[in-house]
């Protein structure tokens, strides 16, 4: 077949336009520090990419729950430490009032103190977090206690769950009762609406009781703390598993999809030797085909 000039020229433009678009490929590859592109840089890359993209927003939103979970017990256990504070401190008191000494004007002022003891455990009770009321259960929208009726109200026995995967979900919430002892009995609230009864009326038998009541009342935070330290401990290492998954998965995708930068620059320097040949070779051939035109 007889190469003509114009075929030599649209061949020459031809290849011209391969090299600059392959540069430019280059350089946006380099620009934005990924591989691909565009989907047909590589079909089945684009596959695996968005599936590794899927992956890890879902890993993400699990980290976040784990998160989120271990700052809400961790609020827990703070409350918890204040309500122990609190039954600490209404022992103390009643160790004093028991003794034989005080009148009943100085037992009357130390109930003073116990109703306000009780009011700040009730306060405790109904903490939240960003909102939601953390010992009533599911209805975290309702407050679970009354100063007035605290100890004969029932808290939701359901419980909140955060997952951490797929199959795997841990309980934030604990039901007040299961805290602060259950409605009717002698719970921490009933103990310190007791206490108060008996020091108003001077009934140093009454007092005395209340000692043994406020130690079950404080075991009952201890078994509390204890499930709550568990359950941050199960949060803790999912935490830790999920960030391990990332770093995984954030690896097998710049794998697939991340420009390799030394690779890169070495190629766009090949392609633009490349393409100054091209273009030397190119003035050569068309000063050629001028010359043997001219003669």
């Amino acid at each position: 077949m007889r190469v003509t000039g114009s075929m030599q020229n649209m061949q020459l433009l031809g290849n011209l336009r391969n090299i600059n678009e392959s540069m430019t490929q280059g350089q946006n590859q380099l620009a934005t520090g990924q591989r691909i592109t565009r989907p047909s840089d590589d079909p089945i890359g684009v596959g695996y990419q968005m599936r590794y993209d899927t992956d890890l927003d879902r890993s993400d939103e699990f980290l976040n729950n784990a998160q989120t979970g271990t700052e809400i017990l961790k609020t827990m256990d703070t409350l918890l430490q204040q309500a122990s504070d609190v039954m600490k401190r209404a022992r103390t008191l009643t160790l004093q009032a028991a003794n034989g000494n005080y009148d009943a004007e100085q037992r009357k002022a130390i109930s003073l103190e116990i109703k306000q003891l009780k009011e700040q455990l009730v306060t405790i009770g109904n903490s939240t977090y960003n909102g939601r009321f953390l010992f009533n259960g599911q209805k975290t929208d309702q407050a679970p206690y009354t100063v007035a009726n605290a100890a004969s109200e029932p808290t939701d026995s359901g419980l909140f769950y955060l997952y951490v995967s797929p199959s795997v979900k841990v309980p934030v919430s604990i039901t007040g009762e299961e805290i602060f002892g259950q409605a009717g009995t002698d719970n921490a609230f009933q103990v310190l609406d007791d206490l108060a009864t008996a020091l108003d009326a001077n009934n140093s038998a009454g007092i005395s009781a209340s000692l043994d009541k406020i130690d079950d009342s404080a075991d009952r935070f201890s078994l509390g703390w204890a499930e709550i330290g568990a359950r941050m401990n199960r949060f803790e290492l999912m935490e830790n598993r999920i960030t391990s998954e990332q770093a995984n998965l954030k690896e097998m995708r710049a794998n697939v999809a991340d420009v390799d930068v030394p690779t890169a620059i070495t190629d766009l320097k090949m392609k633009e030797v490349v393409l100054q040949s091209a273009l030397s070779t190119g003035a050569r051939i068309m000063q050629t085909s001028l010359l043997d035109f001219l003669r």
